[in-house]
């Protein structure tokens, strides 16, 4: 089993992620930043190709399900789209709307 897929597995089995609804100093996004999901650009086999080219907006940071987080830089990124749906994503697949 490739070690993104094993990583994403014990996340959603094991570990309970904290969600942080509220800015952290240092973290590349602010909550309720408009965000556009770029489609894959790490080629990461968990990501979540619904999600593409999508608008949402940031409403959490994640850095506790051991999938390689570091605070407060590099978070995982909670992004909630207007059909009301909500996945996590890398800074580097978000692009930050004006």
């Amino acid at each position: 089993m490739d070690t993104n897929l094993l990583d994403h597995t014990i996340v959603a089995t094991i570990l309970s992620p904290v969600y942080r609804g509220y800015d952290i100093v240092g973290a590349p996004m602010r909550i309720g930043d408009r965000v556009r999901i770029l489609d894959n650009p790490g080629e990461d086999e968990t990501f979540d190709k619904e999600f593409a080219s999508k608008i949402g907006e940031v409403t959490f940071f994640e850095y506790d399900c051991g999938c390689g987080q570091t605070f407060p830089v590099d978070p995982m990124i909670g992004v909630k789209v207007p059909n009301g749906k909500v996945s996590e994503f890398w800074k580097e697949e978000l692009e930050i709307l004006i």
